[in-house]
Formats: structure tokens, C-alpha cells, sequence
């Protein structure tokens, strides 16, 4: 038994086999650890923007919609990945935070989001309906938006401070 053994060592099944342990082991660990995915529509503006182009890609499952609704919007800043398509909102725009409450969206983006008009084909109001109508389609649940840069409400009169403060 032991002179069988050897020969199996040595022999040319020794590393197919450990091939196909690896195999089996890395399969299993994938289908245990998994992270789920979730497949949704992104929608940018092309390059002219004139038109409208759609991409479906996975972004990764989260529990609430208050994290799925923010990692969408990272992965809608991010871009396309068609060139005949362009950006959403200008680089280095931030989503800062995301709240739901009932059925409307409360997303707060940095100031970044104003350069929008010299950066990118398409207007400051332009870009934001953009977002509202990706979160609208891939979030049914979700009837309203409500979009704030900086914590200031957009179109709202700047908010500097009570009147009786000293």
C-alpha cells in the first residue's frame, strides 16, 4: 500500500488532482460568500446631451434603501462605460448622505454638483432630473426627491442663520 501511495505522489495524477481540489474548494467558498448583486438600469445623458442612453449593470445588495439607494448613486457618478455616453454629474461630485423617509428621497450631494453646467453637455437642472428619474426607475417605492447640495434645499433662498442672533 505504501509503494502505491508513493507512486500516486509522484506520479502525473498528483498535481491534476490537486487542480481539481482547488477547483472544487474555490467553487464551494464562491457560492458560500457570495455577495449578493443586484442588477439595475443606468441611464446618462450622450455625449451632445441630446439623448438619453441606457446601461445595465450590477451594483452591490445592501439591506436598506437608504445604502442601496446611495450605492447606486456612487456607481451613477462613476459614469458610463460607453464612450458615446457621458457623465451624470461632474467628477469628484459626492453623495453625502441619503435618507428615506416613507416614500420620498432625501439625497444631499457636495458642492461639486454645481460645476455641472460648465463641465458636462448638459445643465445643473438638467443633471438633477437625470438622477431623480434613475432613482424613480430602478426604486418604485420611492414617489418623491428631494435634492439638497451642502444641506441648502436647490432653487431655495441661502439660509445664513437665525435673524436674532448676535
Amino acid at each position: 500500500m505504501t509503494r502505491q501511495l508513493s507512486r500516486f505522489l509522484t506520479g502525473p495524477l498528483m498535481p491534476i488532482s490537486i487542480l481539481v481540489a482547488t477547483f472544487l474548494i474555490s467553487l464551494a467558498a464562491y457560492y458560500v460568500f457570495n455577495p449578493g448583486v443586484d442588477g439595475r438600469v443606468f441611464y446618462y445623458p450622450d455625449n451632445t446631451g441630446i439623448r438619453i442612453g441606457t446601461e445595465r449593470r450590477g451594483i452591490p445588495q445592501r439591506r436598506d434603501i437608504d445604502s442601496q439607494i446611495s450605492v447606486f448613486l456612487e456607481e451613477l457618478i462613476l459614469g458610463p462605460v460607453k464612450l458615446e455616453l457621458t457623465h451624470t454629474a461632474p467628477w469628484g461630485t459626492d453623495i453625502r448622505h441619503v435618507a428615506v423617509v416613507g416614500k420620498t428621497a432625501y439625497v444631499d450631494l457636495n458642492l461639486k454638483m454645481l460645476k455641472t453646467g460648465k463641465e458636462l453637455p448638459i445643465s445643473f437642472d438638467q443633471a438633477l432630473e437625470n438622477v431623480r428619474y434613475n432613482i424613480l426607475f430602478n426604486f418604485p417605492r420611492i414617489e418623491e426627491i428631494i435634492f439638497t447640495v451642502e444641506g441648502q434645499l436647490v432653487h431655495a433662498p441661502l439660509y445664513a442663520g437665525s435673524e436674532n442672533a448676535d
